[in-house]
């Protein structure tokens, strides 16, 4: 895994400076800011063959905006959907203590502290679990992500058996990656409150272009093990054309004869 590559590829481009405003202010869009710049970062990492050369990716432009959004839908629609589910999943875990010191309070306002210590070990237990879903969860969300992201489609990125194989194929990686991007999250928080806010905006499409490179190497990775490959949809071959290689320097200028030189 290239970590320190997802970070400075970015700024590799000669519009970074374009893409990072063009990013920073699409994120303060509502609801469909996320989804068109995931839009973006989509077209210039799978729909691209040559993203290996990050100072060719095509820079953010706001003429693609309908195609960018409509790429950054389904990854969305589906990030959406498992937050519902799992939300479903951990209100009851924590009604369980809460329920369990309310019959122990039995209408009074203070507990005890000898009940207050029965509760110790339940909320413990909860804690720990509470944890273990989380995990699971986020695990579990990668593989979903990207064959939403790939096929372009809902219903297909709920493929139980792809996202078994990708998970017991990738788990280390995947927990490594969720360190590091946490560990960057921190970092821009920091950044945040340091700047009074100001540095939040332009970190978002820096963060979300890191997780966008990481997810492709986790996926060559995956293929390298012998994973099940996902077919790319059709609808992202309509591409934005690729910024023009940097012009070679030219060869130095030819020496001055003596005479000229004496003028």
């Amino acid at each position: 895994m290239r970590y320190q590559a997802s970070i400075t590829d970015f700024f590799k481009s000669p519009k970074w400076g374009t893409n990072l405003l063009l990013g920073a202010v699409t994120s303060l869009i509502p609801v469909l800011g996320p989804m068109v710049l995931s839009g973006w970062l989509i077209t210039i990492f799978w729909a691209r063959g040559d993203d290996d050369e990050p100072s060719r990716l095509p820079a953010f432009d706001f003429q693609y905006f309908t195609k960018y959004m409509e790429r950054g839908l389904w990854p969305f629609l589906v990030n959406l959907v498992a937050g519902m589910v799992m939300s479903a999943v951990m209100v009851p875990l924590w009604l369980v203590p809460l329920l369990a010191s309310g019959m122990l309070t039995n209408g009074h306002h203070r507990m005890q502290h000898a009940e207050a210590l029965t509760l110790v070990p339940l909320f413990g237990s909860m804690a720990v679990v509470y944890v273990g879903v989380m995990l699971a969860f986020s695990l579990i969300l990668v593989p979903l992500t990207l064959r939403a992201t790939l096929t372009q489609a809902f219903g297909p990125a709920f493929n139980v058996g792809f996202a078994r194989e990708f998970v017991g194929l990738m788990w280390k990686e995947l927990l490594l990656c969720g360190c590091f991007m946490f560990a960057m999250s921190l970092a821009m928080m920091v950044l945040t409150v340091i700047t009074c806010y100001i540095g939040l905006f332009p970190s978002i499409p820096v963060m979300a272009f890191m997780w966008q490179h990481l997810l492709k190497q986790l996926y060559q990775i995956y293929r390298q093990r012998g994973g099940t490959p996902v077919p790319l949809s059709s609808k992202l071959n309509d591409l934005p054309p690729a910024l023009p290689p940097s012009a070679p320097a030219g060869p130095p200028p030819p020496p001055m004869p003596p005479a000229a030189l004496e003028l």
